[in-house]
């Protein structure tokens, strides 16, 4: 399998699902979860921990995230050349895409963890895929 195929899998396909299932199964209150399940979600609020509800309120944040850094930075090292200001303009875009929620509230629910999640995954995504690219 080509090796940029395989990345796009590994690093955009794979962390979409995972943050997909996440978001649909363990979130409270979603309308997939209601009809499928009869009831809020598998695991009620109350009954989950600290680590349980950043995994499930902000584990989606990263992971589309992660994705979209990690098929932004593929994109660039397979079109050949690594862009000066790039790496600064896909993180002003994933925390951008999380800070416009402070202005939108009416349509978002704002929160500091998943602007906090969208920077980890872009600083992750920026170890493993743009500075192995930089090395070479």
């Amino acid at each position: 399998m080509n090796s940029v195929i395989r990345q796009l899998l590994l690093h955009t396909l794979f962390p979409l699902i995972i943050g997909f299932l996440i978001y649909f199964f363990f979130r409270p209150n979603v309308w997939f979860v209601q009809f499928l399940w009869n009831k809020e979600a598998m695991i009620s609020l109350t009954e989950m921990n600290g680590v349980q509800k950043l995994l499930i309120f902000s584990g989606p944040d990263f992971c589309w995230a992660y994705s979209l850094s990690s098929a932004l930075f593929i994109w660039e090292k397979w079109q050949g050349s690594a862009i000066r200001y790039f790496p600064l303009v896909v993180l002003l875009l994933v925390v951008g895409a999380e800070l416009i929620q402070f202005v939108l509230t009416s349509f978002f629910t704002p929160d500091w963890m998943d602007i906090f999640a969208a920077l980890s995954a872009f600083i992750l995504s920026y170890l493993l895929i743009r500075r192995q690219h930089d090395e070479k």
